[in-house]
């Protein structure tokens, strides 16, 4: 199956195990009007977790290539489309209003918008972020999931 996937910056030595996390990834522009001063435009980069519908800000747009991958490494998108991009309008707005005052409600524009997984290696030791190079300890996720289901792995 064919998938865009968030570019990885860190890779481990044997990527051959992996587990593709859902993200819808949007660029908004807002559009502020001030009273007698010039109109403020920003641009904000969204990214939502389409698996538990966090929102984080990112700094661009971040690249994406295809893969063609096994259909049993990739986690299924709970969030859809509309949710996400009222999601991304909405911690776009706080943002924004955080740095600046206009007594009117923004114009948001959706510039450009993404589907696509971001990767998790998996190794014999941790679960490794491909973007941010974060190792996450293999017994640490087992010790969890077996405390949140009171089951074992």
């Amino acid at each position: 199956m064919k998938v865009k996937v968030m570019r990885p910056i860190f890779r481990p030595e044997s990527d051959d195990n992996f587990i593709l996390y859902p993200y819808w990834i949007f660029h908004l522009r807002l559009f502020y009007k001030r009273l007698k001063m010039k109109d403020k435009i920003f641009d904000y980069f969204a990214y939502i977790d389409a698996y538990r519908f966090g929102a984080e800000r990112g700094t661009l747009f971040i690249e994406t290539e295809e893969w063609e991958v096994p259909e049993n490494t990739i986690m299924e998108y709970l969030v859809d489309f509309e949710e996400a991009k009222q999601k991304a309008i909405e911690t776009a707005i706080i943002w924004g209003n955080s740095r600046i005052i206009s007594w009117w409600y923004p114009r948001v524009e959706v510039i450009r918008w993404e589907k696509a997984y971001k990767v998790f290696w998996i190794t014999k030791s941790s679960i490794i972020d491909s973007l941010t190079g974060e190792e996450y300890p293999i017994e640490n996720i087992r010790k969890a999931f077996k405390h949140s289901n009171n089951k074992s792995i």
